[in-house]
């Protein structure tokens, strides 16, 4: 099966939603499609889970979101980019 032209670059657009259970099932399945098959979107959900789940664990903090660049920035540093070479 293959999928739409635009599914990565849709999909790490869409990483934190997934995570947080904020797309619609039709978005969801779509990202879960992709994920399958993409190294980068798998540990993409992996890091963010990761993510959420220490926030979650920090004392005084009953909901926790992401900032919507959150993972840009880890998977730059996963892979020894730097942020300013993000846009390049």
């Amino acid at each position: 099966m293959t999928g739409r032209s635009d599914d990565h670059e849709w999909s790490q657009q869409h990483l934190s939603h997934y995570v947080e259970g904020e797309l619609r099932p039709g978005a969801r399945r779509r990202l879960d499609r992709h994920a399958q098959g993409c190294v980068a979107c798998g540990r993409g959900i992996r890091a963010m889970r990761a993510l959420v789940h220490a926030l979650q664990g920090l004392d005084g903090l009953t909901v926790a979101r992401a900032p919507a660049t959150i993972f840009d920035r880890a998977r730059l540093a996963g892979a020894g980019g730097s942020p300013s070479s993000q846009h390049a």
